[in-house]
């Protein structure tokens, strides 16, 4: 007696508008037929009479990927999907070598056919564009607040008693109208007085410079043009400070462009 040798992938299921994720399903690829056995529903049973076509279906890759099974069984819903993790060209394969699909008289023709399906669910798509969308208008709204505030630069001159000041993502908006840029942190001897905000790991006092936005108002800056020198007059002291240059390049922070540039040279 010849052994019947069957061929089982787990994975997950849709059988109309009803569906089941992996691993609440299951196909059972045999010589003579085809089963889907899914949990709380009848096993579907496909023999080769019963197989129009199979084809492959990939929604999104490794995610949600399987074989849709077309059939002539007008008791059995006409969509139905399995999902699995194993690719659908290896389970094709399977049933390919099992010839349960070749040899069929409602199949359009005699051959195996393939055909690879690639779309993205309407509620994916709709959840891709409404996250891009929030996104955009979040950077956008971000970027919008700098726009009423004059930042300053190396061309700047200004003389100015701060009396508000307000630190946002390491920017320093003084007085609702200027702009202090990040990284702009002092050059000067560090006064005792100092509150010194940056704090290592393991909570010892760090040798780092503070920083523009670690100043406590209210204090006066004075500025010339051509210069990054921004001086602080607070408490009968004169700090210095240094505005970043947006030209200057750290060697110890290198660009992903200055990588690449090296790795080519070499």
């Amino acid at each position: 007696m010849k052994e019947n040798r069957i061929i089982k992938y787990t994975g997950g299921s849709r059988i109309g508008s009803r569906n089941l994720t992996i691993p609440f399903a299951s196909l059972h690829i045999e010589e003579e037929k085809i089963e889907l056995k899914s949990t709380g529903f009848k096993t579907l049973i496909f023999k080769p009479e019963n197989l129009v076509d199979i084809e492959e279906v990939n929604f999104i890759p490794f995610i949600a990927q399987g074989i849709r099974i077309k059939h002539n069984k007008s008791e059995y819903s006409e969509n139905i999907i399995f999902w699995s993790l194993t690719t659908p060209g290896k389970i094709i394969d399977s049933i390919k070598k099992n010839n349960l699909i070749q040899g069929n008289p409602r199949s359009e023709n005699s051959s195996f056919k393939r055909n690879k399906k690639t779309s993205i669910p309407p509620i994916a798509i709709v959840s891709i564009l409404t996250l891009i969308i929030f996104g955009g208008t979040m950077i956008y709204l971000d970027s919008k607040k700098f726009d009423k505030y004059t930042s300053l630069t190396k061309d700047s001159e200004i003389q100015l008693e701060v009396i508000k000041m307000r630190v946002d993502h390491g920017f320093s908006f003084i007085n609702n109208k200027y702009l202090v840029p990040m990284g702009t942190k002092l050059v000067s001897n560090r006064p005792n007085w100092f509150e010194e905000k940056i704090q290592p790991i393991g909570g010892r006092e760090s040798d780092q410079n503070p920083y523009f936005n670690d100043l406590n108002k209210p204090f006066t800056i004075l500025k010339v043009p051509n210069s990054f020198k921004l001086k602080v007059i607070k408490n009968s002291d004169t700090l210095v400070f240094e505005l970043p240059d947006p030209d200057r390049k750290d060697p110890n922070d290198p660009t992903f462009k200055d990588v690449f540039e090296q790795l080519t040279k070499d």
